[in-house]
């Protein structure tokens, strides 16, 4: 499955994210608030998926979807990562690159994210092999659309 991600100007504008043929299928609205809460919606009808950035302590993200809940927690090193809580993937990349990997327990990469241009503008490719877990897949694309935002406007000391 390919989708592509297209960000509003900022990251607190909002996102749609579309099929192939270049149809928009699902729509998160940005709710800024004391934290970032994002409401990802199918056909911007039925929310499919709750995200919400988080600062306290530190610096993490929150996804309830599926009937589950998982904590993603940003890890900068020599690559980016998100610890996942809540699932054996693993999500590996590049900042500066935009270009990212979901790894399944095995090693087998599930999900690729690279920056790209699509019909709409600048915006994020999204191939995920694992259809059962797109809606998942697609969150964690978001998480790493809205933490580069955030990185490029406000600096996080690593």
């Amino acid at each position: 499955m390919k989708f592509f991600i297209r960000r509003g100007g900022t990251c607190t504008d909002g996102f749609t994210i579309y099929n192939d043929n270049a149809e928009p299928v699902y729509t998160a609205y940005v709710e800024a608030s004391p934290s970032l809460r994002i409401t990802m919606s199918y056909n911007e009808s039925k929310p499919v998926s709750t995200i919400k950035f988080n600062t306290f302590m530190l610096n993490y993200f929150t996804i309830r979807c599926s009937r589950r809940f998982y904590a993603l927690v940003p890890c900068i090193n020599k690559q980016f990562s998100f610890a996942i809580y809540g699932s054996t993937f693993r999500f590996i990349g590049n900042l500066a690159d935009g270009r990212f990997s979901m790894l399944n327990s095995n090693g087998e990469v599930i999900m690729t994210q690279k920056k790209c241009w699509t019909q709409q503008g600048e915006g994020y490719e999204v191939n995920i092999t694992e259809g059962q877990y797109h809606i998942f897949m697609l969150s964690v694309a978001l998480c790493a659309d809205i933490y580069i935002a955030l990185t490029e406007s406000h600096p996080i000391p690593t």
